[in-house]
């Protein structure tokens, strides 16, 4: 443990558990999510799970947070706040980390916007919130572009477990015959 502390390794092991822990999260919360709001008796019958959603959806951000944060104090690679922060500023594989940047700034807004809806407008925040599954997605191709663990069985099989039924429910939702596009259930605000 001591070795830990004074080589940095404490942060690099942080990132890297608050990581795989904010993919799984972020897997079952769209997952979960995405049953909520089905349409039918399935729909009715899981609707109770929404507060497990906005748990495991808060959980995910505080995960993606303190991966980010972590990775300043590792020593290897040396982020800055900016390389953090901002969309391909990092000098270490840029792309990647852009992507992971990317899916926590677009998954946190969403976040923040859910106790704003009333404000927003519930119509289009819910349009707004269909965003989320490709800001998850791209959290998946950051962890498996440049993730520590991206060829490790164990990882693999974790992501896949995880996010394998998000996605085939997303599929679902995605092709559901008899569903309008998003855009034609908003309502229009009248022309002047």
């Amino acid at each position: 443990m001591n070795d830990l502390l004074q080589t940095g390794g404490l942060f690099w092991v942080t990132s890297r558990a608050a990581g795989t822990a904010a993919l799984v999260l972020a897997s079952l919360a769209v997952g979960f999510g995405l049953l909520s709001s089905s349409r039918g008796n399935l729909g009715r019958r899981v609707a109770e799970l929404r507060p497990l959603h906005e748990a495991l959806a808060l959980a995910t951000l505080a995960a993606a947070l303190v991966h980010g944060l972590a990775l300043l104090g590792d020593q290897y690679v040396g982020y800055t706040p900016v390389e953090i922060a901002v969309p391909f500023a990092s000098s270490f594989q840029p792309f990647w980390t852009g992507l992971g940047v990317i899916a926590f700034w677009g998954l946190a807004a969403l976040g923040v916007s859910y106790y704003k809806r009333a404000l927003i407008g519930p119509a289009r925040w819910r349009l707004l919130h269909r965003f989320t599954a490709a800001f998850w997605l791209l959290g998946i191709i950051h962890a498996l572009g440049m993730g520590t663990d991206r060829g490790a069985p164990w990882f693999l099989l974790m992501a896949g477990l995880t996010a394998a039924p998000a996605l085939l429910l997303l599929l679902w939702r995605l092709l559901e015959p008899g569903t309008e596009p998003a855009a034609a259930r908003v309502p229009q605000s009248p022309r002047v």
